[in-house]
């Protein structure tokens, strides 16, 4: 018996959820258990997916990753404040072997530079190893790296045309 080829097996997953979706609650459920099933094939891994809540863990041997929509994952540390006003759209968080990072992405109504300075005083005892401000046509960048005591922390902001900044922030663990 032959099996059929890896992306003929994924396009056929991806068919029948398209067929699926659209059918109700226990149709999403459905679709929700036939990608996990698809991404573990392919992955090796234990996969979790929860539609209601945008999130997903993939756990292989090699470590863990999870996403989600919303929100600052559960692992956020304590000791990094989330800047002032922060309208989280994606959490992850990554645990390998080669150490963990719990990152955000986001957006403020502040500049660039008021939220690195927002920063610069909530990780005063930090030690800041790297500071970029770029300007050109398309706005300002602005990004800096804390560290302290075997973690980084990486920021960086871009402003935008319409007065909204997005925020990336990170905090890696190294082993």
């Amino acid at each position: 018996m032959t099996h059929p080829p890896r992306h003929l097996a994924l396009a056929t997953s991806a068919t029948a959820l398209l067929l699926l979706a659209g059918c109700g609650a226990a149709a999403d459920k459905v679709a929700e258990k036939a990608t996990e099933k698809a991404i573990e094939s392919q992955t090796g891994g234990n996969v979790d997916l929860d539609a209601d809540d945008g999130s997903f863990t993939i756990e292989t041997d090699e470590g863990t990753y999870s996403s989600g929509t919303g929100k600052a994952p559960d692992s956020w540390p304590d000791d990094v404040p989330l800047p002032d006003g922060l309208e989280v759209q994606v959490g992850t968080e990554s645990d390998t072997a080669d150490g963990r990072l719990v990152s955000i992405i986001g957006t403020v109504s502040s500049t660039p530079d008021e939220v690195l300075a927002d920063m610069k005083d909530a990780l005063a005892d930090w030690e800041i190893s790297d500071e970029v401000t770029v300007t050109g046509s398309q706005g300002a960048t602005t990004s800096a790296q804390f560290e302290r005591d075997g973690r980084r922390v990486t920021f960086t902001a871009t402003a935008g045309d319409d007065g909204v900044t997005a925020i990336t922030l990170g905090e890696t663990t190294l082993p």
